[in-house]
């Protein structure tokens, strides 16, 4: 019997090694949203695709969906973590991947969040200082807890489609505790 392969960008998010030489991967993609995948015997010495499943990497993944997890049986990688483990765009994403993990609930593609993060790899993590890093934290978590329906507070943060801009960091920056207040409260609201 055959399998459709579904072929999707996608961000590791966590990956976590089982058994002997499987490992499970936590995945953001562009079309299912957040999905586990396995990769069978992909800690062997044989094994073409181990160097591709560094945390964080923006990848091209080909996958086949099980009856509870999605089997992977390709990964290409996009934007591999290794070239910005050493910045501060890593802990930043790394923050962010936190977040989206205890956030989203199941399989759903969010096409606003997904964009949002395609944004961030393809123009934030070469350009930000440390301070523009704090501020932009507070604006990511911002537009995703507004995409989930979890933000009561302004819209400044979400009406622009480049978030990243001076005008935009130093107002949040200026008005850091009430953004955090916000934020604080629209993750209790969710309770998750």
């Amino acid at each position: 019997m055959s399998h459709a392969i579904y072929q999707t960008p996608a961000i590791i998010l966590k990956t976590k090694n089982m058994r002997e030489s499987n490992k499970l991967v936590l995945l953001y993609t562009e079309r299912f949203g957040l999905i586990y995948g396995t990769l069978q015997s992909i800690r062997e010495l044989k094994s073409k695709m181990k160097f591709h499943t560094q945390t964080l990497s923006l990848v091209d993944v080909d996958i086949i969906q099980g009856r509870d997890i999605w089997r992977i049986v390709g990964i290409h990688e996009r934007e591999p973590s290794l070239g910005f483990v050493e910045t501060s765009f890593y802990p930043f994403m790394n923050n962010i991947a936190d977040l989206l993990l205890r956030m989203l609930q199941g399989e759903e593609s969010h096409t606003e969040i997904w964009d949002d993060l395609l944004f961030l790899y393809t123009t934030a993590k070469d350009t930000l200082t440390e301070s523009d890093y704090q501020a932009l934290e507070i604006i990511v978590v911002v537009r995703l807890l507004y995409y989930l329906g979890y933000w009561n507070g302004d819209t400044e943060c979400i009406e622009p489609k480049n978030f990243l801009t001076t005008e935009l960091f130093n107002t949040v920056l200026n008005n850091r505790k009430k953004y955090i207040q916000s934020i604080n409260q629209g993750i209790k609201d969710s309770q998750l």
